[in-house]
């Protein structure tokens, strides 16, 4: 709660959320990657309380993480073997990298309607039921317009109810509800689609949702990049989780059915390929697998922790307790004494901000950043002079997130007509170009090497200062009046 930008991601879901509050449109007035609904979750949080980053993550500590951790203890009916997956959720969860498992991404917020979907179908009786099984096919359909990877669930529920009627030679009653289920996965995305067409943006939604997704999941990244983030995320994970891991395999035969061992696994197996996606290893990618992975290990952690306490209990407990205090601990230092560790922490961003808003053109005024720095526009308060805020998915440059070679990405000639548009139709007030600084590698994308930008700002700006590399522009109309 003392750190107000957690990750440069969330600065940017902030900015989305406001244009979406000042009644703008999503992928026509603000372009990213991410659904529909992250914007409106976002929105929603500063509706209860208050403007900015806060408010998103005291609404996701009160409400989104409790309410998953209940969703796992009412999987197992809030036995005590429930309740143990609940806490083991909360415990793991937070004994990570703030800066991924902390924040408010969009994994967090995927997994809520997710968890729910499997409560829907927690046993082999309510998962035979039409409705229960609509319902989770429903949620998970909710749950895809917070994050695309949620829908890799679809497939254990189907696997381990299509086990049950097999076994009970009722093919036919299953294809019925995989059926079901998917209708209910679609009238959320559905609902999406009429809404941006009634709208007039429903090419906008699926070219940036669908099409630009595609291109940026498939990532032309080395080999040896990839094995140095593994290295350097999922290794850590892995052994930070590991008891989770042992557990579940010592639950195997612990489990009240077959069908919640085939769930409980499936679910594991079918959150490794989102995990992959890219081959970025970003440690909230690492988020979906808490869930499964926690519902599979509860049998034998409930076992497991029974009093009075053997030796082997209390070593998973005084290693949970050393993994949490350790984390949190760490997580402090990066953020509270150490500003190199996370470009979040950097002061110039307020001090850039901070300039901007004394200056004699701050009241309405608009901005564009040249550079992948959207906590400028979330700490300015500015209004965005154009549509791409979140410069990765813009298509003006070839940056690919994740990616430390640089120039892989394919230049869009009509992403720039949109943009030179914006900004004449915006009457951009103030340019921030962050390439000189280095910021998120951007000194790769100076300027000069963009002509249409360059003679713009030459034109139509003067230089009023530069703050650590970063060299703020203002337009000369605002001089004149």
């Amino acid at each position: 709660m003392r750190v107000e930008v957690l990750d440069i991601d969330e600065s940017a879901h902030a900015v989305g959320s406001w244009i979406l509050m000042d009644g703008k449109l999503l992928y026509t007035d603000f372009v990213n990657n991410k659904p529909p609904l992250l914007y409106v979750y976002y929105a929603l949080a500063q509706w209860m309380f208050g403007r900015g980053l806060i408010a998103v993550h005291l609404f996701t500590a009160l409400f989104t993480i409790p309410l998953t951790a209940f969703g796992l203890s009412a999987f197992y009916e809030h036995s005590r073997k429930g309740i143990i997956a609940g806490v083991l959720f909360l415990m793991f969860s937070a004994a990570f990298l703030a800066h991924d498992m902390h924040s408010s991404n969009t994994e967090i917020l995927m997994i809520l309607p997710g968890t729910w979907a499997l409560v829907a179908v927690r046993d082999e009786e309510r998962s035979q039921k039409n409705f229960p099984i609509f319902i989770a096919g429903f949620l998970l359909g909710v749950g895809v317009l917070l994050k695309y990877q949620i829908a890799a669930w679809l497939g254990p529920i189907a696997l381990a109810t299509g086990w049950i009627f097999w076994n009970e030679k009722r093919s036919g009653k299953w294809i019925v509800q995989m059926i079901l289920m998917g209708i209910g996965f679609l009238i959320p995305l559905f609902a999406a689609c009429i809404y941006f067409y009634v709208r007039g943006g429903a090419d906008a939604f699926l070219y940036w949702t669908i099409q630009n997704n595609v291109g940026y999941s498939a990532n032309p990244i080395t080999i040896r990049e990839a094995s140095g983030r593994a290295a350097s995320y999922l290794l850590p994970f892995l052994v930070a989780t590991s008891p989770l891991w042992w557990f579940a395999w010592r639950s195997g035969k612990l489990h009240q059915s077959k069908y919640h061992l085939l769930l409980t696994t499936f679910l594991i197996l079918f959150s490794i390929p989102p995990a992959l996606i890219g081959f970025r290893f970003y440690p909230h990618y690492f988020i979906q697998f808490y869930v499964p992975l926690c519902l599979a290990a509860a049998p034998y952690a409930n076992q497991l922790l029974q009093f009075p306490l053997s030796m082997k209990a209390k070593l998973f407990c005084g290693y949970v307790a050393l993994l949490l205090i350790g984390f949190t601990i760490a997580n402090s230092i990066m953020y509270f004494f150490r500003n190199d560790v996370y470009r979040e922490t950097d002061p110039v961003f307020l001090e850039v901000a901070a300039r901007l808003r004394s200056d004699s053109c701050a009241q309405n005024a608009t901005l564009f950043v040249w550079g992948y720095s959207p906590i400028l526009y979330y700490y300015s308060r500015m209004t965005p002079a154009s549509r791409f805020v979140v410069m990765p998915q813009s298509g003006l440059t070839a940056y690919i997130s994740g990616n430390q070679k640089g120039n892989l990405g394919t230049i869009k000639d009509r992403h720039w007509d949109w943009f030179m548009n914006d900004l004449e139709k915006n009457r951009a007030t103030y340019i921030i170009d962050t390439a000189p600084s280095g910021i998120y590698r951007w000194d790769r994308y100076p300027i000069r090497n963009y002509p249409r930008l360059q003679q713009f700002v030459r034109t139509k700006f003067d230089s009023i200062g530069e703050i650590e590399g970063m060299y703020l522009y203002r337009n000369k109309y605002c001089r004149k009046r």
